[in-house]
């Protein structure tokens, strides 16, 4: 009875309109790939954040790129673009078995609740950094701002959806089971290569610790999110909001007016 009340979206009494904050979207996630894709899917996992980016990052430095304003873009755009070549030719996934459905075949639940959500974390976020946000459309650089800085930040937040959420915690989960893999996947996001360089960071200040904690709370409300919902646009789009305002708005001073 309950589930048809409340879970069952053919039966359930909840609005779409309200579902969603319910996490009661109407096509949870399930593993819809083959079973022998299931290792090659950790190794694209284990290529991208153990091998791949980090050479990327060391050769950036070798040869001086980091500073350039269009690497960042360049950087997030290989590893993206690259992670879903991996995905769809070596392990003969469909990027669609993995989350990345088409706006046409969002059911509604998840199209009011994406519609909802946004607006709302962007009014939040622009109250939150409203002392950066001062003056910002009367600069001049608006158009460096979007290219080198929103647009690296949007895909890199997506990027790191679809690598620990679409790939590792997918995986995961069909081998362990929800909790086992959530947590784990989640673990690795927050301890693992992704943001161990706040160990670094923490050495002078060791409160700066505490941002392992935010990282695990916002890991694991995308994790869960993503289990419920089966969408991967959706958590991508909304990580790569929270990176444009936390992260993106602290490189906006270093471009010249």
């Amino acid at each position: 009875m309950a589930r048809k009340v409340f879970i069952d979206p053919e039966t359930s009494q909840i609005r779409p309109f309200w579902r969603g904050h319910l996490f009661l979207f109407d096509r949870p996630l399930g593993p819809g790939y083959p079973v022998q894709a299931a290792t090659k899917l950790l190794a694209i996992f284990a290529l991208l954040e153990f091998i791949l980016r980090p050479l990327l990052a060391a050769g950036a430095r070798w040869l001086t790129l980091t500073e350039r304003p269009w690497w960042t873009l360049v950087q997030v755009t290989i590893l993206t673009l690259l992670g879903g070549w991996l995905v769809t030719r070596f392990a003969g996934v469909c990027l669609s078995q993995l989350g990345l459905h088409s706006w046409k075949n969002w059911s509604k639940t998840e199209k009011l609740y994406f519609l909802q959500v946004i607006p709302i974390a962007i009014i939040v976020f622009s109250s939150v950094f409203s002392e950066s946000l001062k003056g910002f459309w009367t600069r001049s650089d608006l158009g460096q701002i979007g290219l080198y800085i929103f647009l690296p930040r949007m895909i890199w937040g997506f990027y790191q959806e679809f690598v620990y959420r679409g790939l590792l915690q997918t995986e995961l989960v069909r081998r362990w089971g929800t909790l086992t893999g959530i947590l784990t996947s989640n673990l690795l996001f927050t301890f693992g290569p992704l943001h161990a360089y706040h160990f670094a960071l923490s050495q002078g200040n060791p409160s700066h610790l505490w941002i392992f904690a935010a990282t695990f709370g916002i890991g694991l409300f995308f994790a869960i999110l993503y289990m419920r919902s089966g969408n991967l646009w959706m958590v991508g789009i909304m990580h790569g909001i929270g990176d444009w305002f936390i992260d993106g708005l602290a490189q906006v001073s270093k471009l010249a007016n």
